[in-house]
């Protein structure tokens, strides 16, 4: 399987996140420290994109669980997610993951409600 990564950008103050490859437990630490990278320069808002991810096992969805903590309950963020499959949609909607974030179908809407929470 290829190797998982991450590709970041700022939009205004929301950082847009591309991924690729399958998302375990070591492409969520990955993930994290991507975010990690953000938080400091004072992005507290994340449009995470999956199309390129649509395989995620349940440590991966462990490690997006712990990030979401991170990112909606400690820095007081948002995150919003895009190009979920079937699947991952269930998924993501069983763990609670869309209760502390939302599931949009492109980027550019995840965008748009990000900018408008600040």
């Amino acid at each position: 399987m290829p190797t998982f990564t991450c590709q970041a950008e700022a939009r205004g103050t929301i950082c847009l996140i591309r991924t690729n490859g399958y998302l375990d437990e070591a492409g969520g630490r990955v993930l994290a420290e991507t975010v990690g990278q953000w938080l400091p320069k004072g992005i507290r808002h994340f449009v995470l994109n999956f199309q390129g991810s649509p395989v995620i096992n349940s440590q991966g969805i462990a490690q997006l669980i712990e990030l979401s903590e991170i990112v909606v309950d400690e820095k007081k963020g948002g995150l919003a997610f895009v190009g979920l499959n079937e699947l991952t949609m269930g998924v993501f909607r069983m763990v609670g993951l869309l209760k502390v974030g939302q599931a949009f179908p492109d980027e550019a809407s995840a965008l748009e409600d990000l900018a408008s929470q600040g």
